[in-house]
């Protein structure tokens, strides 16, 4: 007798319980820190391991993350872990903006409008809506021959954010 598969249903951060909010963030963050251990890695790579289920939370944790001074984004979608020192303040980035250049930078999805996105990154539509627009204005995406579909400004941009954060070389730089 076949065993049915179970389907396992990523929700938003704002649908979990408390419980389920707290357990994860444990895991999210411990699978974060674990992988920026290793190296520098995309918004996407990092949301690749974090169990499926839990996907609608990643935002959010990354975002709080950023907020503590634990991890930094270096542009193009890369973040990295920040060693502790006192002087650390807060880095400013959107996950949002991030995760949609993921996305869009894939050869498979190119060309999605808001509620594609909404749908594939478990965001609501006002939020991704909001991002598109920085992101446009930003000079980073521009409207496909579909009004209200988005793509990457140029392929090879696109080509540079799939390739990730491999192969870079990270250094500290120090301003006077």
């Amino acid at each position: 007798m076949a065993r049915k598969k179970q389907i396992i249903t990523p929700r938003m951060w704002d649908k979990l319980s408390d419980a389920e909010q707290q357990q994860a963030r444990r895991e999210i963050i411990t699978r974060v820190r674990d992988a920026l251990k290793r190296s520098p890695h995309t918004a996407l790579e990092l949301r690749a391991c974090v169990p499926a289920e839990m996907k609608g939370a990643f935002p959010v944790v990354l975002r709080s993350l950023l907020d503590a001074g634990e991890v930094a984004s270096l542009g193009h979608s890369v973040y990295a872990a920040v060693p502790w020192m006192p002087q650390t303040s807060a880095v400013r980035a959107d996950v949002t903006a991030d995760l949609i250049i993921g996305v869009l930078s894939s050869e498979r999805r190119a060309g999605a409008d808001a509620t594609e996105l909404a749908g594939d990154l478990f965001l609501p539509v006002p939020q991704i809506r909001a991002a598109l627009v920085e992101l446009e204005e930003a000079g980073l995406i521009c409207e496909a021959k579909a009004s209200g579909h988005y793509r990457m400004i140029s392929r090879r941009m696109a080509m540079e954010v799939r390739h990730g954060a491999s192969g870079r070389i990270f250094a500290d730089v120090r301003h006077a």
